[in-house]
């Protein structure tokens, strides 16, 4: 008799099983797949070109806060970002922060190290502490990191520094490997210049010339990108950049026309004739900083006075006149005085430290000083120029002057600029005396020209407004 044995229909509880192995096999051959991924786009990541840059908020052509991963002999090196703090003395301090993962495959490491440059000085601290040792250009963690682990190191520098590339290394095993990962400051140039007055003409920055502000300045980089920023009061720009240990080029220029409607370049343009022909440089940046990349501009004598008396510079100014009388008046605490001594004492002191050390010294009693200039009798060339560029900046400072800052600093600036030279002037032919005579002659020349010019533009500037105040009674 044959026994037949029923077949047994399969429980809820199996179907379980079978699915759960079918996800387990596809969910491996997935998270595979990804590590295949990530290791492919590690390894791209590796070509990078050093020279393609992130603009910040600052206009500072930088590689930026975030970076892809790295694979370094088994283990993947990420850098988790920069970040600042400021301590009770308000020093700032910049944290360089990372975190190394292994594959999983690779043989436990033996150690990390990361370069310390010579731009970012001594660390301030770093972490961990444990098994770390410091030298003088790197770091070395000899604590082993097995390939299924992972660890957060940070390494902290006085200062904001910027973020550049340094030299990461991992042992492991019996092999050793190199490669670069963001951290502080190594490859980081500056690109510099004034936009300034070139009162002699010379197409060279004197010690004794200003600069213009709120002039836009273009920096082109070779690949066509363009950033750009402004002149600060001073008329001075930088451009932080990142190239690395490459050679980069690039364009650095000033432009009659640009997007941003509150710049001076228009006007600036409209009103002073570039020195600097044509107003761009060409320079290339490798492995130091390019500085006095200058553009230089001189005022246009007779435009500028058309531009007065047809009133498309509008000014509200005041002559010498009025200035030496309220001087007079807030010496001896007047009460017919429009302008305090208080507040001229504020004028004069703001003046001393307007642009140039000369020619504006007062001494302790500045409303005295002051007075001696306006009232001394102008024997010299010299002595019109002050009376005219004192009132000039008194009218300035006190809120009058015409309807752009930038204008009216830029025209003290060339009047300054043309009275140092007639102060050194002396200095200088004696100095020249061993010269040609051309040279020397040149020199004198270019002095008594920019005098000429500046005395008839702030003549007007003083002289054409419309300010029209009382000047008072004694």
């Amino acid at each position: 008799m044959y026994s037949i044995n029923k077949i047994r229909k399969p429980r809820i509880f199996d179907i379980w099983q079978i699915a759960l192995g079918f996800v387990f096999i596809l969910a491996f051959g997935l998270f595979m797949q990804s590590c295949s991924d990530i290791s492919s786009s590690i390894a791209d990541s590796d070509q990078k070109d050093q020279t393609v840059l992130n603009i910040e908020s600052d206009n500072s052509l930088l590689i930026g806060n975030t970076s892809e991963p790295v694979l370094i002999n088994g283990y993947i090196v990420t850098f988790s970002g920069k970040s600042n703090y400021t301590d009770s003395d308000g020093n700032i301090y910049s944290t360089f922060s990372y975190n190394v993962t292994g594959d999983g495959v690779t043989a436990a490491s033996n150690n990390f190290v990361m370069e310390v440059p010579v731009c970012a000085g001594s660390p301030i601290s770093y972490t961990p502490l444990q098994s770390a040792k410091l030298s003088t250009n790197s770091i070395t963690w000899e604590s082993s990191l097995s390939s299924s682990s992972n660890r957060d190191y940070s390494i902290t520098y006085a200062g904001d520094l910027p973020v550049g590339y340094v030299d990461a290394t991992i042992n492991s095993g019996n092999t050793t490997e190199t490669k670069e990962v963001p951290g502080p400051c190594k490859g980081i140039y500056s690109i510099s210049g004034f936009v300034y007055v070139d009162a002699n003409d010379n197409e060279v920055k004197n010690q004794s010339e200003s600069g213009i502000g709120n002039v836009t300045v273009h920096l082109i980089h070779e690949s066509g990108e363009e950033y750009s920023q402004k002149t600060t009061s001073t008329g001075s720009y930088l451009f932080t950049v990142f190239t690395g240990s490459n050679s980069v080029d690039f364009t650095v220029e000033v432009r009659s026309e640009t997007a941003d409607m509150t710049d001076f370049n228009e006007q600036l343009f409209n009103s002073y004739t570039a020195t600097t022909m044509p107003p761009s440089s060409d320079i290339t940046v490798l492995n130091s900083d390019s500085s006095n990349n200058n553009f230089g501009f001189l005022p246009e004598t007779q435009k500028i006075l058309n531009q007065f008396s047809d009133g498309s510079i509008l000014l509200n100014t005041e002559e010498p006149k009025f200035w030496l009388q309220q001087l007079r008046l807030a010496s001896k605490d007047n009460k017919n005085a429009v302008i305090t001594a208080t507040e001229f004492e504020q004028y004069l002191t703001e003046i001393e430290g307007l642009l140039l050390d000369d020619p504006f010294k007062f001494g302790d009693n500045k409303i005295d000083g002051a007075l001696d200039i306006l009232s001394r009798p102008t024997k010299t060339d010299l002595d019109v120029l002050l009376v005219e560029l004192l009132t000039a900046e008194l009218n300035i400072v006190s809120g009058r002057g015409s309807n752009s800052p930038e204008f009216d600093l830029a025209l003290i600036a060339f009047g300054e600029s043309a009275a140092a030279e007639l102060i050194g002037l002396s200095t200088v032919n004696v100095l020249m005396s061993n010269s040609t005579t051309e040279i020397a002659q040149f020199s004198t020349s270019a002095a008594l020209t920019s005098t000429t010019d500046a005395q008839l533009l702030l003549s007007a500037f003083n002289r054409t407004g419309t300010g029209g105040g009382g000047v008072g009674t004694n």
